[in-house]
């Protein structure tokens, strides 16, 4: 009885084999690693553009809030600061037919006025200030100390009667009988260590100097920060203002520059 023969394959053809496989996947690889690649690095320039024009329609709405003329650069234009507005409204500037009302007086120190047409007047009052006429000029800027154009208000006051917590006689009248409700903090975007932050800088009744540098604390908006700038500048009597914002953001050696422009409504 014959034996049945045994089949398989020798090392040489193990080896061949081996070699030809090779061959073949190094040329696949070599078709592949390239679209793969693009693949990737688009993704990661989708994903950095995305994260920077978030950062930057989040700055834009901030700072569509703020005091007329109350932005200003610093660091260089590394960080931006402004002061928000919460409120505002128009403060009654005569008496009624009848002879009733609470008037804001300009020619001496008055405690309280009556407010016509408030937007978004809040119920109650905590450490809010009261600003009017803001220029952004010595006597009429509300970084200045308590006294000049800016006054605490009182807790006492409503959405129609703004109390003041000590008299103040405001330095100029507003042509359009504007006043605004701002914040007791200011508002700081800065670039520092790679970073964006946002933080405040607590506004008290003394005056709040310019910042010397960007600060590096705070919410961080975005991270991956390879260079950044923002300028400031105002357009003619001071009534329309323009912010240019530039921010790059780089990560694995991929980087995207965006640019915007905000215009913003100084008229105080």
């Amino acid at each position: 009885m014959n034996k049945p023969k045994i089949r398989g394959f020798t090392l040489v053809e193990a080896i061949i084999t081996i070699v030809i496989t090779g061959v073949i996947a190094g040329m696949i690889s070599i078709f592949i690693r390239s679209p793969v690649d693009s693949y990737i690095d688009s993704v990661l320039r989708a994903d950095l553009t995305d994260a920077a024009d978030t950062a930057l329609r989040r700055m834009t709405r901030d700072v569509r809030t703020a005091l007329p003329n109350s932005v200003r650069t610093a660091g260089g234009d590394a960080c931006f600061e402004f002061l928000p507005a919460v409120a505002g409204g128009r403060y009654r500037f005569e008496k009624s037919e009848s002879g009733t009302g609470d008037v804001l007086d300009f020619s001496a120190a008055d405690g309280s006025f009556d407010v016509l047409a408030g937007n978004h007047m809040p119920s109650f009052f905590g450490n809010e200030y009261v600003a009017i006429y803001n220029l952004g000029i010595a006597g009429a800027d509300a970084y200045e100390a308590v006294g000049s154009n800016r006054a605490a208000i009182a807790g006492g006051s409503s959405a129609s009667n703004i109390q003041l917590a000590t008299d103040n006689k405001f330095p100029l009248e507003s042509p359009a009988r504007r006043f605004h409700v701002i914040s007791n903090h200011s508002v700081v975007y800065s670039c520092a260590d790679g970073k964006l932050f946002r933080s405040t800088r607590t506004l008290t009744g003394s005056a709040l100097n310019p910042l010397g540098s960007c600060p590096a604390i705070g919410d961080v908006v975005v991270a991956n920060v390879s260079a950044c700038s923002f300028t400031y500048t105002p357009a003619v009597h001071q009534r329309n203002g323009q912010l240019t914002m530039r921010l790059e953001l780089t990560m694995s050696g991929e980087s995207v520059s965006l640019y915007h422009e905000v215009h913003i409504d100084n008229v105080p």
